[in-house]
């Protein structure tokens, strides 16, 4: 494996949202206070279901002309577009997918994402985790103070409850092929124990991924990941502290 294999990129899509209600629509949507949201300023956040779980993430930028822009992984991009549009026919905002115009746009490979403890959601994970799940309280992607927004009843409840019984962890695996994002892990007792979140290649024989582990299996030695063997697991630590639960 090359060093250019280590730092492959998945390619981003962006969202356009133009109108004069723009602002106000995503405000009732997503999990990050849009109204901080300036042209100088980037914010992160997510749509989610009803249910409160992650249909995509985002970062969130204005243009010249005060548009709004969600940069976000290029397969949830369908499925993002589509769910906001779902929800926005009683708004003056128009939807649209301006991914051409920011092609060469520089941003971060999987390996340097992974190593921020921030992990993609994409077609195979979109409606599988809660923010939490994915440690969206500690990277500062959502706002509990603001108004409600879709999911917020689950997103508050898990917060103020203390109710997560799942994380994001940061793990150091030796393996022959590189995990997708959902695959399944178990114990060495079978069990199922959680999911990869992201994987990419750390050097030709080993692996670094974020995992969303059970709290009872969070100090994990050994997983199994798909039909794969056990493999012994080397916990590595993340770039910020986990929010104490209430």
């Amino acid at each position: 494996m090359t060093e250019q294999n280590k730092e492959i990129t998945d390619p981003r899509a962006y969202i356009q949202l133009t109108g004069p209600d723009s602002r106000k629509f995503l405000q009732g949507q997503v999990t990050c206070d849009m109204e901080s949201l300036t042209g100088d300023a980037t914010i992160n956040g997510a749509h989610c279901t009803p249910k409160g779980r992650i249909i995509f993430l985002f970062s969130a930028s204005c243009d010249e002309q005060d548009n709004i822009i969600l940069e976000t992984h290029h397969s949830v991009k369908d499925l993002a577009i589509a769910n906001l549009k779902k929800y926005a026919v009683f708004f003056k905002t128009e939807i649209s997918d301006v991914s051409q115009q920011y092609s060469d746009t520089t941003v971060l490979s999987n390996l340097q994402r992974i190593r921020t403890g921030s992990a993609d959601v994409v077609a195979e994970t979109s409606d599988m985790f809660i923010p939490q799940m994915l440690n969206l309280d500690a990277l500062g992607y959502i706002n509990f103070k603001k108004g409600c927004y879709t999911g917020q009843e689950i997103v508050a409840r898990a917060h103020y409850r203390g109710a997560v019984k799942r994380r994001m962890h940061h793990l150091h695996l030796s393996l022959n092929s590189l995990p997708n994002a959902g695959d399944e892990l178990r114990n060495s007792e079978g069990k199922s124990i959680g999911n990869i979140a992201s994987a990419a290649w750390a050097d030709p024989s080993t692996v670094e991924v974020l995992a969303v582990l059970a709290d009872k299996a969070s100090d994990c030695t050994e997983i199994q990941i798909g039909e794969q063997s056990l493999t012994a697991v080397m916990h590595l630590p993340l770039p910020y502290e986990i929010p104490a639960s209430p």
